[in-house]
């Protein structure tokens, strides 16, 4: 019989919060302090938001706007979504999986007690590495453009080589 494994077991309890009205600048810095790639943005003890280094980069790096100036409650992702402790991380695989998304915030009787990460799902039961990153359903038309890691080159073709992802140049030069 296979054991169900729940958030609660897998979850981090010390979850970065900040409010509201905190700048993107504070909640960036407080980020990299902790080593962290979001912040759960609460009012009280209950998520309202959460801010990640892709709201970050794609609503106020890519605009050029001040970090400083701009509130979190202006790019923060919401709403948020959220599970519970008892939830099955096969399931927290499959929401991460379908909503495209690396963390989520556990909360029990409206208030938030913990966050789950891709990493934490992994690390507790590896074989869920699959469920969380499924190639098959990313067509090739949700990219773009991309960047060659090897030569910086921008390109909408990339190949994987030794782990690293490489335009049609470096993939032929990659073997020499």
């Amino acid at each position: 019989m296979k054991r169900v494994v729940s958030a609660k077991e897998a979850m981090t309890t010390k979850v970065l919060v900040s409010g509201p009205k905190t700048t993107v600048a504070r909640a960036a810095k407080m980020m990299a302090s902790r080593g962290v790639g979001s912040i759960v943005i609460v009012k009280g003890k209950t998520p309202v938001g959460i801010l990640t280094e892709r709201d970050v980069l794609m609503k106020v790096v890519s605009e050029d706007l001040k970090a400083s100036k701009v509130l979190v409650v202006k790019v923060m992702s919401t709403p948020v979504m959220t599970i519970t402790p008892d939830t099955d991380v096969s399931e927290v695989a499959k929401t991460m999986s379908k909503n495209r998304i690396r963390r989520l915030p556990v909360v029990s009787g409206g208030k938030l007690v913990g966050i789950i990460t891709a990493s934490d799902v992994t690390a507790i039961s590896p074989e869920l590495i699959e469920a969380l990153s499924r190639p098959e359903e990313i067509s090739k038309e949700e990219v773009e453009e991309s960047v060659c890691e090897s030569c910086g080159e921008v390109t909408a073709d990339l190949y994987e080589v030794n782990g690293t992802w490489v335009c049609e140049n470096c993939r032929d030069t990659a073997g020499e």
